[in-house]
Parts: structure tokens; C-alpha cells; sequence
């Protein structure tokens, strides 16, 4: 699911940035979506681990909001 944001930025980035398709530009892209997929991965992991936790486990709403907050903190 995060891949497609992931393609929208890029692209609008590149827009807005004037740049052409090239070598490095292409290898920003590469590195950005391999970015989203593990922060992605990071978060589900995240939400099953809550859910199976051993002191009473959370269900799948509760586990996903309590991982979102966690793993979408802004930066300081």
C-alpha cells in the first residue's frame, strides 16, 4: 500500500524539480521505495507483534493505531 504513495512523490518530485529520467535519479527512486517497503514491513511487524503480545494481546484495530503512532513519529 505504500508503494504507490511512494511512485506519486516520486514523480510529482521530479515534476516539480524539473528533473530528467537519469542514472541517479533512478537510483533515488530505487532507494526511496526501498525505504516504503521496509517501514511498511517495519508496521505490520510491528501490529502482530501487538496482537499476539503475551499480556493480553489488542486486537487488529487497536494494534494497527497503536503501530502507526510508533512508527509514523514525525521527525524532531
Amino acid at each position: 500500500m505504500a508503494l504507490p504513495g511512494a511512485l506519486a512523490g516520486i514523480l510529482w518530485a521530479l515534476y516539480i524539480t524539473r528533473t530528467t529520467i537519469n542514472v541517479p535519479a533512478l537510483m533515488g527512486c530505487i532507494m526511496s521505495i526501498g525505504v516504503a517497503t521496509s517501514n511498511s514491513i517495519l508496521m505490520v511487524t510491528f501490529a502482530n507483534e501487538q496482537r499476539q503480545a503475551k499480556a493480553g494481546g489488542r486486537d487488529a484495530r487497536s494494534a494497527a493505531l497503536i503501530a502507526a503512532r510508533t512508527r509514523l513519529r514525525p521527525f524532531s
